[in-house]
């Protein structure tokens, strides 16, 4: 929705490209009252890229209002924007130290001060300087107050926080989310994180620099880079020529570097960099070419890597396996029928598996030729997860407080760990599923009566063993949800099976809209395999499977069917 109100920038725009028609106007004299943005409903296109310059005799309002659409003009260094501020603040700001993104009208109103101005949005989302973007929730709003001085007979903003402020359908346009891609503990995966770039020339070099600064917060201890806290690029600028980018760096980041470490570094470069699909290549550089031999030691990282296409369930109370619309069992499977199972889980190889009781109050664990053991005891226990390593991960509650538990590869209940989550509080976890990468834990949580759906990262000791799961970030469900699953490493699908009646699953891309599949009567439970075309649901004790973006009966009788993870 844009800022800029309907007269001023209907008027500028139809002397530039002749398509619309004039509605309202800001007073240009008397005294300042209040501003609320209008609808977006014209022809034209949201984003532009050379925004009007200030209009001689605005008002302080107009200045105001103007300089915020400005801020989508990114040319000769957002040069239009800094024409609304003073000289002195024009110097100083830093149009991307911060990027507001706001969900609806922003509204500005007087003061009892002489050009002094309030700013009220509704945010959406904050953009640091590195490109993090940190969601807050429906209904946050934020009041800036902004100054304004006469500058030769002209309004001007004299003090307002750096930044820009753009709408959510601006943002669209203005903004290229990208992943930047670090290595699992164990540099067997790729890991990414996700960061948000305005979309103008030179996004390279902010891909490059942010990558090198180290990942977001909440990978932090996660994941590991090849890249050292010193190093620094010796020349600002990626440029691209001929499909291959260049990276200068200063010289004792990769002289003072094994040829092991800087391969790494250009791998980690490289997988980073080609998701701009002008770029099919990278070279290294301190000061000339810095030639880097194949190391017998380098381990090549698996990047969102696929799940084995067949599920396990339950079926006749015992486990069993479904794929390509077929019910099988397997000899080795040991009988739980005793247990009335729920929730299974099976491993990567497809050799290991874990369910719950009925009651939810005991994790269960066996495999091929292997005795079923009990791992967790306690209340409310959620479907059991594993991770790449075969760890098996739960939560549930004890003495009124709720917990995350891991299990090492053929533990016990003796050997189970409490996983450290500083940051829990008073939050319930319905379910949490670790990543493919084994680096992140996807996590939903009830807290005051509302959902949240978490992301954080996993960080384990040299021997990989889980020690802490990192403040999260929130990736804000639109809705109520009490379950969810990994579908790709940047995306997952989410519903609320407590839902009485037609449920709806919602795909929750990291750096893309949602999308919802069609709504299936009775969903009681979510699968998902490799992408969004591979997801199931259980609707009493039938399986569907989603065609398009429709369920469709997979006619076996079964239920509670799991994807390996």
């Amino acid at each position: 929705m844009n800022a800029w109100p309907r007269l001023q920038r209907v008027s500028i725009l139809i002397l530039l490209i002749s398509l619309l028609s004039a509605c309202s106007s800001i007073p240009k004299a008397g005294p300042i009252g209040t501003i609320e943005a209008t609808a977006e409903d014209e022809l034209g296109p949201r984003f532009v890229n050379d925004p009007p310059p200030p209009r001689e005799g605005a008002s302080a309002a107009a200045i105001l209002d103007g300089f915020l659409f400005a801020g989508i003009g990114v040319s000769d260094n957002y040069s239009v924007a800094r024409s609304f501020l003073t000289p002195a603040l024009a110097e100083t700001w830093e149009p991307e130290e911060e990027i507001t993104i706001y969900r609806s009208d922003f509204k500005i109103s007087s003061t009892p001060t002489e050009g002094e101005l309030q700013l009220q949005l509704e945010v959406a989302a904050y953009i640091d300087g590195s490109g993090i973007r940190r969601n807050v929730a429906a209904g946050t709003t934020e009041s800036i107050t902004v100054q304004l001085e006469q500058v030769q007979g002209q309004w001007r903003v004299a003090e307002i926080p750096s930044g820009i402020m753009i709408s959510a359908a601006d943002a669209e346009a203005f903004l290229q989310p990208h992943e930047l891609y670090f290595y699992s503990s164990s540099y067997q995966y790729w890991v990414p994180d996700v960061r948000w770039f305005v979309n103008r020339q030179g996004i390279a070099t902010n891909i490059v620099q942010s990558l090198i600064d180290g990942p977001a917060p909440y990978l932090q201890g996660a994941v590991t880079s090849a890249f050292p806290e010193n190093a620094a690029l010796a020349v600002e600028s990626v440029p691209i020529e001929s499909g291959t980018a260049t990276i200068d760096f200063t010289q004792d980041i990769l002289t003072a570097a094994d040829n092991l470490r800087r391969q790494q570094m250009e791998q980690q470069l490289r997988v980073t960099l080609t998701g701009l699909n002008t770029v099919n290549s990278v070279e290294l550089r301190a000061g000339q070419p810095i030639d880097i031999d194949i190391d017998p030691d380098l381990v090549l990282p698996k990047q969102d890597p696929a799940v084995p296409s067949q599920q396990i369930v339950i079926s006749d109370n015992e486990l069993a396996f479904f794929q390509g619309g077929q019910l099988t069992t397997e000899d080795g499977v040991p009988s739980v029928s005793e247990f009335d199972p729920v929730d299974p889980a099976m491993s990567y190889d497809t050799r290991n598996f874990a369910f719950l009781n009925g009651d939810r109050t005991e994790l269960m664990a066996t495999g091929l030729e292997q005795n079923v053991r009990t791992v967790v005891t306690g209340s409310n226990l959620t479907h059991p997860s594993y991770d790449p390593a075969n760890w098996i991960w739960t939560a549930g509650s004890a003495g009124g407080r709720s917990y995350v538990r891991a299990v090492p590869p053929g533990g016990s209940a003796g050997n189970a760990i409490e996983v450290l989550t500083a940051w829990l509080g008073n939050r319930t976890i319905s379910e949490i599923r670790i990543s493919r990468d084994g680096a992140r834990a996807l996590i939903v949580a009830q807290q005051s009566g509302k959902s949240q759906l978490l992301l954080s990262g996993v960080s384990r000791s040299e021997d990989g063993v889980p020690q802490a799961l990192s403040d999260p970030i929130s990736l804000n469900p639109t809705g109520a949800i009490d379950t969810a699953k990994w579908v790709t490493e940047t995306s997952v699908v989410v519903a609320d099976t407590a839902n009485e009646g037609a449920v709806t699953a919602t795909l929750i891309p990291f750096a893309a809209n949602i999308d919802e599949y069609s709504p299936l009567e009775g969903l009681e439970h979510l699968s998902a395999g490799t992408g969004s075309t591979n997801v199931f649901a259980e609707s009493g004790t039938s399986i569907f499977g989603v065609v398009g973006n429709a369920w469709t009966d997979q006619g076996v009788v079964a239920r509670d069917p799991s994807f390996a993870g």
